[in-house]
């Protein structure tokens, strides 16, 4: 992890100084991505990946409790008792139609909460299956999941059908059945964030976007300036994407702009952010390394491992933050469950219920 860090905060110094950026954002960045790698490595080699994935269940159905209880004191008195969530002084509570609210609990938004939850739910998804008994602390997970009504965060259910399911025709028809269902129930909260966002992709050559949503405006904006800051090899450096996007995103005379600076800090995506600050080079490492460590064995580590895979995928796609809402965390929960590249075998009498 140091000999990584040290290799890409010295290409960002590097990169910082090429393209006149001040190396203060550089130095913040690396100071808490080394504080959160390192601190939570040595968690994991202390306490092994069980302990604190039990803990992370744990909270995850603490602060699911919570939304619930904001939830349905909303519905019958239109009262937000978590008006102040983390990270804010006050944040009014996102709305579905009727006046239902979607749930937020203590995180600063619904996505940020549905996408820590992605590894809890994948486990509770397969206790159910597999105990065939419904079990409360995992229907809570799963329902608190799905009211957030996440786009970034929902995509990595079909995933998981995808990669866990599909293994007889049986399989294939009920999870194909049970994606399109649950497709339709949520289309409120993605289909024309994605029907916007590919009609206007042609338009990543002009940066120039007309009448589209925000959602779709960050998402484009964002990647038109990650491929359009002329160092698209090694990026322009850790933490740099902001001072990038207000160079290199600047004509505000075309194109619906009073979206203009939306998620300039953060990109929108980690994906997108990725290839802007440490380029394609290092992305593709990425990518190539997240492929080479999934675990699609039939025990209790490949459950975790997928969920936590589905957990970064969906940072990847919505939420450019390196350490902030459990992403080091997961980010090594998928490295500590990767598949064993040792020839001794794992004891598979590990049952899914005994975390």
């Amino acid at each position: 992890i140091i000999g990584i860090i040290s290799v890409v905060g010295s290409i960002s110094l590097i990169q910082s100084y090429k393209n006149n950026y001040p190396v203060d954002r550089v130095l913040d960045q690396l100071l808490v991505i080394v504080v959160m790698f390192i601190g939570y490595d040595l968690l994991f080699k202390k306490y092994g990946y069980k302990k604190l994935f039990s803990i992370y269940l744990k909270v995850s159905y603490f602060i699911c409790l919570l939304g619930i209880l904001q939830f349905l004191v909303f519905i019958f008195l239109k009262i937000d008792i978590l008006k102040y969530p983390i990270g804010s002084s006050y944040k009014a509570l996102p709305m579905l139609k009727y006046g239902i609210p979607r749930i937020r609990s203590v995180a600063y938004e619904p996505g940020w909460l549905a996408q820590t939850l992605v590894p809890a739910v994948i486990y509770s998804l397969e206790v159910l299956k597999i105990s065939r008994k419904l079990q409360k602390k995992y229907l809570v997970i799963i329902f608190v999941f799905f009211m957030t009504m996440s786009t970034g965060a929902l995509i990595s259910i079909p995933l998981y059908f995808i990669l866990v399911k599909f293994k007889n025709r049986k399989e294939i028809m009920s999870s194909i059945f049970t994606v399109i269902i649950l497709g339709w129930l949520t289309k409120d909260a993605w289909i024309n964030k994605v029907i916007d966002t590919l009609s206007s992709l042609k338009k990543l050559q002009t940066g120039v976007f007309h009448d589209i949503n925000a959602s779709s405006f960050a998402i484009l904006s964002n990647l038109y300036v990650a491929l359009n800051n002329k160092n698209l090899f090694f990026g322009v450096g850790l933490g740099n994407h902001p001072y990038s996007y207000f160079r290199n995103f600047i004509d505000k005379k075309i194109g619906v702009y009073h979206f203009y600076g939306l998620n300039a800090m953060d990109a929108y995506s980690l994906l997108t952010r990725i290839i802007s600050e440490l380029g394609i080079v290092w992305t593709l490492l990425f990518i190539i390394s997240l492929i080479m460590n999934i675990n699609l064995k039939n025990n209790i580590k490949s459950i975790i491992n997928i969920g936590a895979f589905l957990g970064i995928f969906s940072f990847l796609i919505r939420g450019g933050l390196y350490t902030k809402f459990g992403t080091t965390f997961i980010l090594l929960l998928f490295y500590y469950t990767r598949k064993q590249r040792q020839r001794s075998r794992e004891v598979q009498n590990n049952t899914l219920d005994s975390i």
